[in-house]
């Protein structure tokens, strides 16, 4: 038999090289979890229990998920959104749980199925109320809204070209924070600032305008580099499933209804 061609053999020790470093995204094989964290007081959709338990309607859609293609969630910490954030930039989380869609994150990481929605919108203080039917009423007015939040491609750009912001670190505080006329408005998901509002005690003094400014879907991040990143279609179809047999929804009315 005659051996094989030294140029054969380099090319069969470049492929199996390049297996051996191959990037996560196509494979690993220690894939067994994602590890996972969210903000601490987005309710419904996450938010940690008085004994840190981080649960809500996305946590719970994606372990149900993860459970369905035989993998677990480990969730990580608490952390504030700025450090989740830079930790999944990082590659030292690989997934956030909950982010509304923007093009710039999306070049980044990898976004999931929809999980749900979120209408957003403006609370100011009682008596403080405006006429508000598009973005540019907003205009000249001092605003408030979650320090690294992003609220999509179309209004996060008009937000830079033409409102004043100040980033607050935990959106509990924006709803203080205008209790105090510390800002003309603040922009919050709705069922999130009413959920604020109640547990804060200021349902006399803070209100949402009736126009919704947004309505956001929301999605799981995915570090591209995670272990199980490329169990990321498996992850979808399972997530399309829970929607199909009507379990998102029924997740959903469980968290409103306070037996989450």
């Amino acid at each position: 038999m005659t051996e094989p061609p030294v140029k054969y053999l380099l090319v069969v020790i470049l492929f199996l090289t390049s297996l051996i470093h191959a990037p996560n995204l196509y494979g690993s094989e220690t894939c067994e979890s994602f590890s996972a964290n969210g903000i601490r007081n987005w309710y419904p959709f996450v938010y940690r229990t008085d004994d840190n338990v981080l649960t809500g309607t996305i946590p719970d859609a994606t372990h149900m998920a993860l459970g369905r293609i035989g993998l677990k969630m480990e969730v990580r910490p608490d952390q504030p959104w700025k450090r989740i954030l830079y930790s999944l930039e990082k590659g030292n989380l690989d997934i956030v749980l909950g982010a509304y869609w923007n093009s710039e994150r999306a070049e980044k990481f990898l976004y999931s199925e929809q999980i749900g929605t979120d209408e957003i919108r403006v609370f100011v203080k009682k008596g403080q109320e405006f006429d508000l039917n598009s973005f540019e009423d907003l205009i000249g007015r001092s605003g408030m809204k979650l320090l690294g939040g992003s609220y999509g491609d179309e209004f996060d750009k008009f937000a830079a070209e033409h409102l004043h912001f100040d980033s607050i670190p935990k959106s509990d505080q924006i709803i203080r924070m205008l209790a105090r006329d510390r800002a003309e408005f603040g922009i919050l998901g709705y069922i999130e600032g009413l959920q604020h509002i109640r547990a804060l005690g200021v349902e006399d003094q803070i209100v949402a305008l009736p126009w919704p400014v947004l309505s956001n879907g929301m999605h799981l991040m995915i570090s591209r580099t995670a272990p199980c990143a490329h169990r990321f279609n498996d992850l979808n179809a399972a997530i399309r499933e829970l929607k199909k047999e009507g379990i998102l929804d029924q997740i959903f009315a469980r968290h409103i209804s306070g037996s989450g």
